[in-house]
């Protein structure tokens, strides 16, 4: 992950704290604050950010890098389900790429 990357996901990690910390947020129902512990990356262009919360709880989330108008990160609070849902993308993206692989022998 290139440096630009790294300040850009520092920064919207920060940006999530502050948005979940709102005590006004719906589903805010303890008044909860939010504090980044870690950042962990996963590929080039992946990470989880790892909250501490007020409660004395954590949470986390998964952010992905778009190439997308300048690039930006974008988030979500992944549940169980998300996860073994991802879990089956592999085989698919490997199916793709063998796919694939044959047109370009065209």
């Amino acid at each position: 992950m290139n440096k630009q990357l790294v300040m850009a996901l520092k920064v919207k990690s920060r940006e999530i704290a502050t948005n979940f910390s709102n005590p006004n947020r719906e589903f805010n129902h303890n008044h909860e604050t939010f504090k980044v512990e870690e950042i962990i990356p996963l590929s080039e262009k992946t990470a989880l950010t790892i909250f501490n919360k007020s409660s004395g709880k954590k949470a986390i989330a998964f952010l992905y890098y778009v190439n997308y108008n300048g690039g930006q990160w974008s988030y979500f609070i992944p549940t169980e389900s998300h996860v073994y849902g991802m879990s089956k993308v592999q085989t698919y993206l490997q199916q793709i790429e063998e796919h694939n692989i044959k047109q370009n022998e065209v």
